[in-house]
């Protein structure tokens, strides 16, 4: 549940009439495959104003009254470019910017929940607890042990599994990591890293791992970190280095190469805190 305010309806800039494929004052937009819009414009877009109102009680609806389109359209499209609807995408930032108010800020749960928009403190920490991997509680006594531990290797398996992808992290010579950067590879149910990996490893300067495939997480991701990376860099990384594979995995790809590069602004956080979970996993 999130905090309810007087909705208030937004008029979508005429700046973006181009961008998005001239927009008619008449009405919003069904959209469809033929209709020209540039789909990533418009999910950057949508993302932009969601950021820009972090805290209030934003609906598809005003989304959608903002950028002069369908509810319905803008959230497939949204999601086909994202990863996950505007209303989880919200969610996603507002649980990022509560990791650093739990942490760096020392806010109570219950101060970090209002901040970020939220009301109900039970609601705010299931959902926390869903796509963060560990409790808000959990997760400042967590950070607080892994400033002051050195994360060694990490490997999550499931019993079972016979059928292995080996991935293939392709850094570009250009990027400055250090040494031994540490390179976190998982499969996940979605598209985006909410919840904790199915199966996944942390190694630090190996450029080839092998996964079991696990058909309930098909989603291959890639995140790396420098070795200088600070709590910040590992449990709400801004500007992470990531990758992921752009369509599902069968089992079948015997070799995946990933090249990682630094996230956009508008991408979905990596929300799970998979730094704290170790060493649990």
């Amino acid at each position: 549940m999130v905090r309810r305010q007087h909705r208030r309806h937004h008029r979508a800039d005429p700046r973006l009439r181009w961008l998005l494929g001239a927009v008619p004052d008449s009405g919003p937009r069904p959209g469809g495959a033929g209709d020209g819009v540039n789909r990533e414009a418009l999910a950057i877009e949508a993302a932009r104003f969601l950021n820009d109102h972090l805290t209030e009680a934003i609906t598809v609806q005003d989304l959608a009254d903002h950028l002069a389109w369908s509810p319905a359209h803008l959230t497939r499209t949204f999601t086909a470019v994202v990863g996950t609807s505007p209303i989880r995408y919200l969610a996603a930032q507002r649980f990022q910017a509560a990791k650093r108010l739990l942490v760096v800020e020392q806010l109570s749960v219950l101060d970090a929940c209002h901040e970020v928009g939220f009301t109900s403190v039970g609601t705010f920490t299931r959902r926390f607890t869903s796509d963060v991997g560990l409790a808000p509680g959990q997760f400042r006594r967590a950070a607080d042990r892994v400033s002051e531990i050195e994360l060694g290797p990490v490997s999550l398996w499931q019993p079972g599994l016979r059928t292995r992808v080996r991935v293939r992290v392709d850094m570009s010579p250009d990027v400055a990591l250090g040494p031994l950067p540490y390179q976190w590879v998982g499969t996940f149910p979605t598209p985006v890293p909410s919840g904790p990996p199915v199966t996944g490893t942390l190694r630090r300067g190996v450029d080839e791992v092998e996964l079991p495939f696990h058909p309930a997480a098909p989603w291959l991701l890639v995140m790396v970190t420098p070795s200088s990376a600070d709590i910040g860099d590992h449990l709400w990384p801004s500007a992470p280095l990531v990758a992921r594979h752009p369509v599902p995995l069968t089992g079948c790809e015997g070799t995946v190469t990933l090249r990682p590069g630094a996230a956009e602004p508008w991408n979905h956080p990596v929300l799970v805190a998979l730094a704290a979970l170790y060493p649990r996993i």
